[in-house]
């Protein structure tokens, strides 16, 4: 199902080099034998109720996310991917549309006290951006 909305729905945070959804919940800290994603703020986090895909803009934002299962190899979820299309002129003027979407989480990276996420796979089953009936996104934020 695509929704179509004119209102801005994110708030820049640009000193910090992030962006934060308005309204979030805050994500669960991670345990050191969780399997993380790093998020933007370059925080460690365990079943995340957003992922930002797109940190300088949040242009492409994955929002309201339930997890049916988290484990140390992957994980899985529904939820909805805001995508801003940046039309007719400027992001900041953009329209955003909303997509259901099922959430795959994968390819796991591991390094000393840390093991994360650092695949995104979504599905649309309603269809998405462009017609697409999935995307795959690489989640490479660093730690800090």
């Amino acid at each position: 199902m695509l929704i179509r909305r004119a209102l801005p729905i994110l708030v820049l945070a640009p000193a910090m080099g992030a962006a934060v959804i308005a309204g979030a919940p805050a994500a669960s800290a991670a345990d050191p034998a969780d399997t993380v994603v790093v998020n933007c703020l370059g925080k460690q986090v365990t079943q995340p109720k957003q992922i930002v895909v797109t940190c300088a803009d949040a242009a492409v934002t994955v929002m309201k996310i339930d997890w049916s299962s988290w484990t140390a190899n992957g994980a899985r979820g529904t939820g909805t991917l805001a995508w801003n299309t940046c039309l007719p002129k400027t992001c900041v003027a953009g329209i955003v549309e909303i997509y259901k979407v099922r959430v795959s989480l994968g390819r796991v990276a591991s390094a000393p006290n840390i093991s994360a996420f650092t695949r995104m796979t979504l599905a649309f089953p309603e269809g998405g951006p462009a017609a697409a009936e999935t995307a795959t996104y690489t989640l490479d934020n660093r730690v800090r």
